[in-house]
């Protein structure tokens, strides 16, 4: 009501997705009318997760026991050379290294309460600059780090009890 109050011109319904998309109202090619094409879910709820997804500071751990956000990943990043791996496969650390250093996205599945702390400095984005060159410590090796990279956890848990660390870490969705 301040907004009202002080008489701030707002649109009618305000959308929050509206503010915070490309979408364009009378183009059906606009940002959220893509993520439609590619599998996300029309409805609102579905929508501001994808903004979440796309556009939050921190990397996003999707809570998705339907496996829908985990299909609309791979339909969006599928043309990026998208990586995936769980934390259970023996070469994981070397995709999620490849994917840093040439800045495609990486998709972790079934990811389940313990998240390994190897990748603490990739979700707290912990990028080093020495002489120009960005880098990321990545177990016990320097990778170099493509701003381009993107990196997405994935989880068929319906309830899954993250410690409070994880929360500060990722953008739980």
């Amino acid at each position: 009501n301040d907004i009202l109050e002080r008489e701030i011109p707002l649109s009618q319904p305000f959308r929050l997705e509206n503010l915070l998309t490309d979408d364009v109202e009378i183009s059906r090619w606009g940002e959220i009318s893509r993520w439609g094409s590619q599998g996300l879910p029309p409805d609102e709820l579905s929508i501001q997760n994808g903004i979440l997804t796309t556009r939050a500071s921190r990397f996003p751990l999707c809570i998705d026991p339907q496996q829908q956000a985990l299909n609309w990943i791979k339909r969006k990043e599928e043309k990026n050379n998208l990586r995936v791996a769980s934390f259970n496969d023996p070469d994981f650390l070397k995709q999620l290294e490849m994917s840093i250093k040439y800045g495609s996205p990486f998709l972790f599945h079934d990811v389940d309460e313990y998240i390994d702390p190897v990748i603490d400095n990739v979700l707290e984005k912990n990028i080093k600059v020495s002489q120009g060159r960005q880098f990321i410590i990545l177990g016990d090796k320097e990778v170099d780090y493509d701003s381009n990279f993107r990196l997405y956890l994935n989880t068929k848990l319906a309830n899954p009890r993250y410690t409070p660390s994880v929360f500060g870490k990722a953008m739980v969705i």
